[in-house]
């Protein structure tokens, strides 16, 4: 009986403690570099006349014309996300603040934010949430991104 009570309580104390770090831990698993390996993005999303544009693996040069992007977390809140044409040249370059807050990653960029449910593949991340891909102004398409730690 002490036993199994001494098991539930370290049992307990692990699950708290696992729950109480899950921010860390993707804040952890964020900070570094980061390129993009596929996309599919839902054009709004729900509605009747959604559509979806999509960058299969290994397509993401053919599709778009540029190399993946190449994005930095530090571990000061920041991000840059650099993108980069087919002959070598950087075309753009974007930056914000990053931040974790649950399971998700909050990204600001000119006094916009846009949360990502981010979910952790063992080397890559899935990157999912809704922003304003047709430049409609609704946050109503679904982006789902699939990126691969350097």
């Amino acid at each position: 009986m002490k036993l199994t009570k001494l098991l539930l309580f370290g049992f307990a104390l692990f699950a708290i403690s696992s729950c109480s770090n899950s921010k860390t831990d993707i804040s952890e698993l964020i900070l570094g570099e980061w390129y993009n390996e596929s996309m599919i993005v839902t054009i709004d999303h729900g509605k009747p006349e959604e559509s979806a544009f999509k960058v299969p693996i290994g397509s993401w040069e053919e599709v778009l014309g540029i190399k993946p992007i190449l994005t930095t977390y530090t571990e000061d809140g920041n991000y840059t996300s650099v993108y980069t044409d087919l002959s070598g040249e950087v075309s753009m370059e974007t930056s914000g603040t990053w931040e974790v807050k649950g399971d998700s990653l909050y990204l600001t960029e000119n006094d916009i934010t846009t949360a990502y449910k981010f979910v952790w593949m063992d080397g890559k991340g899935e990157f999912t949430g809704f922003l304003d891909w047709d430049s409609d102004g609704l946050p109503d398409d679904l982006y789902s991104g699939i990126q691969i730690k350097k």
